[in-house]
């Protein structure tokens, strides 16, 4: 109206001033070379779980129900409502020390992100509390509303995973946890550690044993790497595979000895006998190649069961 009555235009805010203030922060960028992991050089424990080949196993039943008996598992989950076979897809443990010692567990798992909250809030409830989540370094953190030694956190790390930590491992978990942001395209998983050859269903490895660990061993290993994994040739059968390390040849080749003295006598057994599992101890394989002692046996259907069956019992009494 000014300019159709002779006015003088408006002057142009200066580009330089309009902008001032509004600017928008270009994406960091994606991270070279190969990604941060969550399983560091001072975890000596460190176990992987695919709970889609144990859900998909033909011995799903029994592997499954070994899994949720395990102490870790009631310990962490409590009333939560989940169940670590249906609701998660692969886990990763490390530890320090023991697998109830600092550490950090990491779950891909099916849930949504409000499931996951909603666990949250019915432990607390349980417990008379209310969760308080709070960000730490651009990601959902809440303390876990269980009792363990020591007191764990909850991150939030993507769509569908988290990480179980403790207050000392968090630095490192928020820093693996962007570095995987970064390099994440849809919902792809991105640790290191996670990955599994076909047909593992669980990996695991311990170094730095302790003497509490190997007590009924007579030649305790320095490192062991244990791997079950699915028969693919035949349904209903599963493969245990071991391997311990030692400080030298001759050390291998006693143990070695030894493990196949204890094979050969628990084979002849009455009680191993009577619940039919002298036939896979009779069986394994067991050698020396250099410093390194490897084990291989495996189990029909029928013989996990009783094996699964024996551990349920032994968790059941604390041993």
């Amino acid at each position: 109206m000014l300019i159709g009555c002779g006015g003088a235009e408006p002057a142009a805010e200066p580009a330089g001033e309009a902008t001032a203030g509004a600017e928008v922060e270009a994406p960091p960028p994606r991270p070279t070379g190969p990604p941060m992991s969550h399983a560091t050089a001072d975890h000596d424990v460190r176990a992987v779980i695919d709970m889609e080949r144990v859900r998909s196993s033909s011995l799903s039943d029994d592997i499954g129900s070994a899994v949720r008996g395990y102490p870790t598992w009631r310990e962490l989950l409590g009333d939560s409502g989940i169940d670590p076979v249906r609701d998660f897809d692969r886990v990763l443990v490390t530890a320090s020390g023991s697998m109830a010692g600092d550490g950090v567990m990491l779950v891909r798992h099916n849930m949504t992100t409000a499931r996951v909250r909603e666990a949250v809030l019915n432990m607390s409830v349980e417990r008379g509390e209310r969760p308080s989540w709070r960000q730490e370094g651009g990601f959902d953190v809440v303390d876990w509303p269980a009792d363990t030694d020591p007191p764990r956190l909850v991150v939030i790390t993507a769509d569908n995973e988290i990480a179980v930590t403790t207050a000392a491992a968090l630095p490192h978990v928020l820093e693996v946890a962007r570095d995987h942001q970064l390099r994440r395209e849809g919902d792809e998983t991105i640790e290191p550690a996670m990955t599994l050859e076909d047909g593992v269903i669980i990996s695991a490895n311990a170094s730095n044993l302790t003497a509490a660990t190997t007590r009924r061993i007579q030649h305790p290993p320095e490192s062991i790497e244990l791997v079950l994994r699915d028969d693919e040739a035949e349904e209903g059968r599963v493969h245990l595979e071991a391997q311990g390390s030692y400080a030298d040849d001759a050390s291998a080749g006693a143990a070695a000895t030894w493990f196949r003295e204890q094979r050969d006598f628990y084979a002849g057994q009455m009680l191993v006998r009577a619940v039919g599992l002298d036939r896979p101890l009779r069986e394994a394989e067991i050698g020396a190649e250099g410093s390194r002692v490897d084990l291989r046996a495996s189990f029909t259907e029928e013989e996990l069961e009783r094996v699964l069956g024996l551990l349920a019992l032994q968790q059941m009494g604390g041993g």
